[in-house]
């Protein structure tokens, strides 16, 4: 594609690009809101509730798993004050579940490595999640996409002043460099801001707090059906 015949270095999202992240936070929520509904709640009321004390949550303490567990147990706690019978078993047994998941190989997206293997052949590739350090590190250690990278980032935020910053950081020029996301609000929106071309990547269980309308700037937008589909424009 001819407009990408300048770029020089690939910024790649690591949850729900990479590999499935949300789908199990998606899961447990699920699962969490039809153990209160027992207890006569609204599944709608709860879900607004959760909604809203994950924004609360996310905002003062920040993103993974450790604060998730923490939404679920505060909101558990609330409702049994309303009167909900305890049902302590199973809502163990969705934390349970739900903490698993960081600990084993990611699920990676059909095609990743060797759509990586291949990129690395011509272009620096870089890794930029969002999150806890510890967690996030240890996904990308354990799915050996680091063999890949040139340097993988953890930010606490995906922001603006993120992108515009590594683009200080590393003295990228913005038209040379690319970020490959399913995020709108912190993988294409904010790299279409600071000058970069963006490839977006939807995926079904995207996060409620990552959507937001796409701004597309200048022609430098493009959306991909599958991660491997990079092949066909790089």
């Amino acid at each position: 594609m001819d407009k990408l015949k300048n770029i020089k270095q690939i910024i790649f999202d690591a949850d729900d690009t990479l590999w499935e992240n949300n789908i199990y936070y998606v899961q447990a929520v699920e699962s969490f809101v039809k153990l209160i509904s027992r207890g006569g709640f609204s599944e709608a009321e709860i879900e607004h509730e959760f909604d809203e004390f994950e924004k609360q949550v996310v905002k003062e303490r920040g993103y993974g798993s450790v604060n998730f567990v923490y939404i679920l147990e505060e909101i558990y706690k609330m409702y049994l004050k309303r009167g909900l019978v305890p049902d302590n078993q199973n809502f163990e047994k969705i934390v349970k579940r739900f903490i698993e998941h960081p600990v084993t190989p990611p699920n990676m997206f059909d095609g990743v490595a060797e759509t990586m293997e291949y990129l690395k052949r011509k272009y620096d590739l870089f890794i930029l999640t969002k999150g806890d350090q510890e967690e996030q590190e240890g996904k990308i250690l354990r799915s050996g996409l680091d063999k890949y990278v040139v340097e993988y980032f953890v930010k606490a935020e995906k922001d603006d002043e993120t992108y515009r910053a590594l683009i200080d950081e590393y003295s990228w020029q913005p038209e040379q460099t690319c970020m490959v996301g399913n995020s709108p609000k912190s993988d294409i929106n904010p790299a279409l801001r600071a000058g970069m071309f963006a490839v977006h990547i939807p995926y079904r269980d995207t996060w409620k707090m990552d959507m937001e309308p796409i701004q597309s700037v200048d022609g430098k937008l493009i959306v991909l059906q599958k991660f491997n589909d990079l092949n066909t424009i790089f």
